[in-house]
């Protein structure tokens, strides 16, 4: 038998892995010459100032370079973030829409709000920007400085009938569901008060409109920690921040807080039905925006440890994980839609 006989075979492998090739990027053309000329969108469906916004504003610069593209932020709060959310996917799945968001807006308001009406698994992770921690936080003129103090106050105003209030930024957030698992473990009640984001919620902590709430590490919270416009009284990592480095963990605090560590992630999601090739240039662009020296800088100055990107596939892995471990949170609380 010939030699070009016994590659035959080897050469028609070949050829319908070329004919495979052309097809995607035939099949890749079109979308590439429709995104020309548009502009991205980066939706924080959260208040400007917050973290969210912060974040989106910084990788805005370095990711359109990366892109070639125009990328526009916009702000639309409320409802839990769902809001924004939902905007993002009634738009076209094209790649031409991001949603910035942690787990809250996602994964935890489809579980406490009937008007929303999408599942987390209608969406998919292009990139992950690290994890914040956060620290409860309370208005600086009480009376209580420390965890102790702070228990005992809490229990002699449930004991007078005018429990503390504590302030979150919707039913089932993941600053709700910290206060609610606080509040249970400790055995201490709370008046729940919601905000349409973080930013507001500082602001009547610091006028002393309310008395505590989770606030994260990051954004206009974290200056008014550093600058002492809020008292400090835990946090939720498992050891002290590096930017607050007095501020003890909680879990080290109280033997019924082991265990009590939480931290939020920021991430860009897009509709899981989004074309392969739009995720994978989101993803290229992401990767290295958050490779960026002065990105990284930033993100560290703002209370979060920048990671490693993580692969579509690792992604993927990630997001399917965090579904599980935040519907279990929610379960445990006794989170139900209103």
């Amino acid at each position: 038998m010939s030699r070009s006989a016994l590659s035959e075979p080897n050469q028609q492998a070949l050829s319908r892995r070329a004919c495979l090739v052309a097809a995607a990027v035939a099949g890749a053309a079109p979308w590439a010459r429709a995104q020309a000329g548009r502009h991205i969108a980066f939706i924080v469906p959260q208040p400007a100032g917050s973290p969210s916004d912060v974040f989106a504003r910084k990788l805005q610069t370095v990711m359109q370079r990366e892109l070639g593209q125009t990328i526009v932020v916009e702000n639309l709060p409320g409802a839990g973030g769902s809001i924004g959310v939902q905007r993002m996917l009634n738009a076209p799945a094209d790649g031409a829409t991001v949603v910035v968001a942690s787990q809250t807006e996602p994964i935890l308001t489809p579980l406490s709000l009937a008007s929303a009406r999408y599942k987390p698994e209608q969406m998919r992770a292009i990139g992950t920007l690290g994890r914040t921690s956060y620290v409860l936080a309370g208005r600086t003129d009480m009376h209580a400085t420390t965890h102790a103090q702070l228990l005992d106050m809490a229990r002699q105003a449930a004991a007078s009938g005018k429990p503390m209030t504590f302030g979150h930024i919707g039913q089932g957030s993941m600053i709700h569901l910290m206060g609610a698992q606080w509040a249970r473990l400790c055995g201490v009640p709370l008046v729940h008060v919601p905000y349409r984001g973080v930013p507001p919620l500082v602001q009547d902590l610091m006028g002393h409109q309310i008395d505590l709430s989770f606030v994260p590490l990051g954004g206009s919270a974290l200056n008014m920690l550093e600058t002492g416009k809020l008292r400090a009284f835990g946090s939720t990592a498992t050891k002290a921040p590096a930017l607050l480095p007095h501020v003890a963990p909680l879990n080290q605090q109280s033997t019924v807080l082991k265990g009590f560590e939480y931290t939020a992630w920021g991430a860009l999601l897009v509709a899981r039905n989004t074309p392969e090739p739009a995720v994978r240039r989101l993803h290229q662009a992401f990767g290295a925006a958050l490779r960026d020296p002065e990105v990284q800088s930033f993100l560290r100055a703002n209370g979060t440890e920048p990671e490693e990107p993580l692969s579509i596939e690792a992604l993927e892995k990630f997001y399917q994980s965090e579904i599980q471990i935040h519907q279990a949170l929610a379960r445990t609380v006794g989170v139900v839609p209103e």
